[in-house]
């Protein structure tokens, strides 16, 4: 029987779209770690209940435990306005990431980008 919570991870990082004048954007987020055997599911999810920032879960579901890890990458993306900082949250660790910008100017590039990656990357 599996369990929700929390999973490890090793690396995070974070992009900010801003998508026009005025208006807000939004972040895209990328962990990589090595999750426990038997995980499926893991996503990142925004905590709601975070104040003074955004904080975002690494959460999946584990279980039955067997030996060894499996390598994971997972992207998210969340509304809302720019901050310079966000926190990343997982089971063995809590990390406070500098959040890189992208200009309104060249986001159609990025997006372009964005959407090549995500076709390379493998489910965990």
């Amino acid at each position: 029987m599996g369990f929700y919570g929390p999973e490890p991870f090793d690396t995070a990082e974070a992009t900010y779209v801003w998508t026009g004048l005025r208006t807000p954007g939004f972040f895209s987020v990328t962990v990589k770690g090595n999750a426990p055997n038997f995980t499926t599911g893991i996503k990142l999810v925004r905590d709601p209940d975070f104040v003074g920032g955004m904080a975002i879960d690494v959460m999946g579901w584990t279980g039955p435990l067997g030996k060894g890890a499996t390598p994971y990458t997972v992207q998210g993306t969340f509304n809302g306005m720019y901050l310079p900082k966000i926190l990343i949250v997982g089971s063995n660790q809590r990390l406070l990431i500098d959040v890189k910008e992208i200009p309104f100017t060249s986001e159609d590039e990025y997006v372009k980008q964005l959407s090549a990656q995500n076709k390379t990357l493998e489910p965990a």
